[in-house]
């Protein structure tokens, strides 16, 4: 009763923790409408632009902010996500599939080099167990470290029964980001360099089951687990598919805003 009780606890602070950046975060939203407001009386062309400067600035620190808010608070409950997480059963194939759909009519969106392909090795289901939401999270912060390194990158997703590969056509890991996925040893230059991308990744692929294995160049080789037999499928209604890819899209273009911002795609 007392392990359930503090894994509610956690659960809490992870929802308060993104409670907190949210509200922070529709506030500074809240004044930056008030300040595009101002911008439509009567300015000097000088000050209007420089004040069209500052707010375009404002935005992209905000879009950083918001997706820092969003990994503080999975990195708040990394170490427990796994036993506070409860995998079901998924078809990690059409999942996948669905990541790949949004992310090329996104790049098509806005002109973004990237290109990503899914091989399925002539499967048309890979059944599995794991999260959406976690996977959502592991995907964008895979997609995201590949673009900040190469925006014109070309990434692969390859599956086969048991295995999910994702790769990119980068020069690969360097020692201590491998060492940091897999053994969560931090080395001085990624202390310096910050960001939670590496360690989530980690943290996520625990929480759903999985186990991860660093390949050659920059291959992330995911095991996967059995699937549980049909008869313990549970479907989901098209409301909640629909609700799902529409937290799914609004993830990824997130992701993809804050790097075109930055100057990175």
């Amino acid at each position: 009763m007392e392990e359930k009780q503090s894994k509610a606890d956690l659960l809490a602070l992870r929802g308060g923790l993104r409670g907190r950046f949210r509200r922070v975060f529709d506030g500074m939203e809240n004044a930056f409408e008030v300040l595009l407001d101002q911008l439509e009386h009567p300015l000097s062309p000088a000050d209007r632009a420089g004040m069209a400067q500052l707010v375009r600035d404002m935005q992209t620190q905000l879009l950083g902010a918001r997706r820092l808010g969003d990994q503080a608070s999975d990195a708040a409950t990394a170490a427990v996500l796994h036993s506070t997480c409860v995998p079901r059963p998924i078809d990690l194939l059409s999942q996948l599939g669905e990541i790949c759909d949004i992310l090329r009519e996104e790049a098509a969106r806005y002109d973004l080099p990237f290109t990503i392909e899914l091989q399925t090795a002539g499967q048309s289901v890979l059944p599995t167990v794991g999260d959406a939401a976690l996977l959502n999270g592991l995907m964008t912060n895979l997609i995201s470290n590949t673009l900040c390194a190469d925006a014109g990158a070309c990434i692969t997703l390859c599956c086969e029964p048991g295995l999910f590969c994702y790769r990119d056509n980068g020069p690969g890991l360097p020692p201590d980001a491998k060492a940091l996925l897999t053994d969560g040893c931090w080395s001085a230059r990624l202390l310096y360099a910050g960001g939670l991308g590496l360690p989530l990744i980690a943290a996520y692929t625990k929480a759903m089951g999985w186990s991860l294995a660093v390949g050659p160049g920059t291959e992330l080789c995911f095991t996967l687990p059995p699937a549980p037999p049909l008869d313990d499928l549970m479907l989901e209604s098209p409301m909640e598919r629909m609700a799902e890819r529409q937290t799914r899209r609004l993830a990824l273009r997130r992701e993809l805003a804050v790097l075109r911002a930055q100057e990175l795609l």
